[in-house]
């Protein structure tokens, strides 16, 4: 298999390709998933028609409707109740709504930060759009155009600008997961651009791994407002108890989950590369065919995927447990969880459920892009 792939980008199905993604010029394009809604407010609409695999849309930018209303978040701080002589010191919350939230991670069904997250997400996107999307990912710096060089410092100050907006994101939502999303995209955000003033191809990694965070939340944030979320948690089993997760910091000191790396990182780009060669007939599949539309053929691929896809699931959850990275971990656990959402889904499939497979695929991608941006 050849990454990335020549031509065209495919149409694609629910499942996406799983291949690593290599940067080729057109990465930061149009996102797979072009959403059908208008652009300042939600309405009603299936997902996306599109479906590509994340060696091909890796990177880009999906842009978020907005959300009318923007609930607002208590945040509120218990100490413990000071008994015995050697009280251990309560850990330092720094304000934030999820420091209680040290559960197994599982499926999002309702997040206050999505509405607030769209026009961060959507100026960012639009940065990326004036010409940046069509670069050579592979020149480096030092054979820049003057042109070049001005979109790699718009992109720059564009993710610093969204950065910095997203801290306050990642102190008010509840949920540790989407804190340790927002945390990711400002850590990588953030490392990409200082890398601008001596940008290698090698770098190119650090954005995907921001950019790709950012999909990540824009898809836990569709499958909340689409309903896939709420109504597939329920068939999912919760995770048993997992090792404490990550100390708290400020978000504004954000790091980067891989700062070098990890012992499983070769087994994700094996399981990835495989699920890409395991789900091929899958991903033939339009992913806005509802279940009752498919016929006899489809259906057989379909109930014959669904074992698979529970099987990588398990994959990702063991390689979860076996890394000491409490928010590796956590990004393993959580596509797994996703994974097994859409599997269980599969049987009554609707378009809206195409949002849980593109939060595990991006998932997965994130870690696929932080383990070779820290060398692997």
């Amino acid at each position: 298999m050849t990454y990335p792939p020549q031509g065209p980008p495919p149409q694609g199905p629910p499942p996406g390709n799983y291949g690593p993604p290599q940067g080729h010029p057109g990465q930061w394009g149009p996102p797979p998933q072009q959403p059908p809604w208008p652009q300042q407010q939600w309405s009603p609409g299936p997902p996306p028609k599109k479906r590509n695999g994340w060696k091909w849309a890796l990177g880009a930018v999906a842009v978020l409707a907005v959300i009318g209303v923007t609930a607002a978040v208590t945040i509120s701080v218990t100490s413990g109740d000071g008994g015995g002589d050697d009280p251990v010191p309560p850990q330092e919350t720094y304000g934030l709504a999820s420091a209680d939230d040290t559960g197994p991670v599982n499926i999002i069904t309702e997040d206050p930060t999505c509405a607030a997250w769209t026009p961060i997400n959507d100026n960012l996107a639009a940065v990326i759009k004036r010409g940046w999307n069509k670069r050579d990912p592979n020149v480096s710096e030092a054979d820049w155009t003057a042109e070049l060089r001005s979109q790699y410092e718009e992109v720059g100050e564009a993710l610093t600008r969204a950065a910095d907006q997203t801290v306050r994101l990642a102190e008010q939502t509840p949920h540790r997961a989407m804190r340790e999303l927002f945390e990711q995209f400002i850590a990588y955000g953030r490392a990409f651009t200082d890398t601008i003033p001596r940008y290698t191809k090698d770098d190119n990694h650090l954005a995907l791994a921001a950019i790709t965070t950012a999909n990540v939340i824009v898809y836990v944030c569709s499958a909340i407002h689409y309903g896939s979320a709420a109504s597939r948690a329920p068939l999912v089993d919760p995770l048993s108890a997992s090792p404490e997760p990550a100390v708290l910091r400020d978000p504004n000191d954000a790091r980067r989950m891989l700062e070098t790396d990890d012992p499983t990182c070769p087994e994700w780009d094996r399981i990835l590369h495989r699920f890409d060669d395991d789900t091929r007939a899958w991903q033939g599949i339009d992913p806005n065919l509802p279940a009752a539309q498919w016929n006899s053929e489809q259906r057989a691929v379909i109930d014959g995927v669904i074992p698979l896809m529970k099987e990588f699931a398990d994959e990702f959850e063991r390689l979860g447990m076996q890394t000491s990275n409490p928010v590796l971990r956590d990004f393993a656990m959580f596509a797994a969880q996703y994974r097994r959402a859409h599997a269980e889904a599969l049987p009554t499939y609707t378009p809206a459920d195409n949002y849980l497979d593109l939060t595990a695929w991006r998932t997965t991608s994130v870690i696929y892009e932080a383990c070779k941006a820290a060398g692997v």
